[in-house]
């Protein structure tokens, strides 16, 4: 495991769930749609979503850094310094945004708003932001809500695993059955809604990637090296469910995600050296992945829409964005944890 794509695996999804999200706010919301090479874009990376990969990679990655250290003290001081130096940035420039476009009133909701985002209630909006932009001011915080919460229960993920491990399995099956409920459930229903941005639904993919971890020196056989074939059968799978129209039913569902999953740790642990010599132990991901919406916002904001220009500078100024974080705001925090995955990855390529 010295040597893996994490880093490249995280800036994928990053720019994945950026793309995405440019295309629909810039391009598709307002009447129009890209054509010609950038529809293909865009239609392939509609298939592999980003936000599902940070979840599984982080129950790797995150239960690996507590095994490692179980320290709870530290345990908790290194996700604190990984998450909030750049969201307390990105809170703050949220705040200048909607300031300078008038939409703060300084009352109790606002200040409701502030504790929200700077706890783990990412996921409250204000209604005074509803006129500006796409009607959330950064929407997409709304999974490190998610992410914070797998932080608090993993200690008790653990304790549970050693407990009894079909206590795991069963609430793995049950978090997978959340999900399929929720991908047809009506969003109009307030239960539904608030469903969507709780854990429940998506704690399979957490668990999947504890499960990954745990029991890598079992599957490594079927992961290192062998990534072009799940990433062939994955093509196949997703080819037949576009195409073919087929009523697949959960229990094929369940395949396909097994699919993905493997796909998924099979290019972490493939072309080994790939990450390191491209990105050279940058880590622009998360910065990429939490301001991208603010660009967004402004651009929906002033009527910057319909043409693939505004998307070229969206992304432009999100990568942007994501160095000055990575370099000023993120790396300099990362390096004050102690006994972390971060510092081993200076010597050993893992973060």
């Amino acid at each position: 495991m010295k040597e893996n794509n994490f880093d490249l695996l995280r800036l994928f999804a990053a720019i994945q769930v950026l793309l995405v999200h440019a295309n629909t706010h810039i391009m598709l919301d307002s009447g129009h749609s890209s054509t010609g090479f950038f529809a293909g874009i865009f239609s392939l990376l509609s298939h592999i979503p980003g936000v599902p990969i940070f979840f599984l990679i982080s129950g790797f990655l995150i239960y690996m850094s507590y095994e490692r250290n179980p320290n709870l003290k530290e345990y908790f001081a290194n996700r604190i310094l990984r998450v909030y130096p750049a969201l307390y940035v990105n809170i703050f420039l949220g705040m200048l945004i909607l300031f300078y476009f008038d939409f703060v009133q300084f009352n109790g909701e606002l200040f409701g708003w502030l504790l929200a985002q700077m706890s783990i209630v990412q996921i409250y909006n204000a209604e005074m932001f509803r006129g500006f932009g796409v009607g959330t001011i950064n929407g997409v915080v709304w999974t490190l809500s998610v992410e914070l919460v797998f932080y608090i229960v993993l200690p008790f993920l653990i304790y549970l695993h050693n407990k009894n491990k079909f206590l795991i399995y069963g609430l793995l099956l049950i978090s997978y059955l959340i999900y399929n409920y929720d991908l047809s459930s009506d969003k109009e229903v307030f239960y539904n809604k608030l469903l969507v941005v709780t854990i429940f639904p998506y704690i399979f993919l957490f668990l999947t990637g504890m499960g990954f971890y745990k029991y890598y020196d079992t599957i490594k056989r079927f992961v290192n090296g062998k990534f072009m074939w799940w990433f062939l059968l994955f093509i196949v799978t997703e080819v037949v469910k576009t195409y073919f129209i087929i009523d697949f039913g959960v229990v094929i569902n369940i395949l396909i995600w097994v699919i993905f999953s493997f796909m998924v740790f099979s290019f972490s642990f493939s072309f080994r050296s790939l990450s390191d010599s491209l990105l050279k132990r940058v880590d622009f991901s998360y910065g990429i992945y939490i301001y991208h919406m603010l660009i967004i916002n402004i651009f929906v904001h002033l009527k910057m829409l319909g043409e693939i220009k505004y998307v070229a500078a969206v992304i432009t100024l999100t990568i942007a964005f994501g160095a000055i974080s990575w370099f000023f705001i993120e790396k300099p925090f990362l390096q004050l944890k102690k006994n972390s995955i971060f510092k081993e990855m200076h010597k050993n390529n893992i973060q």
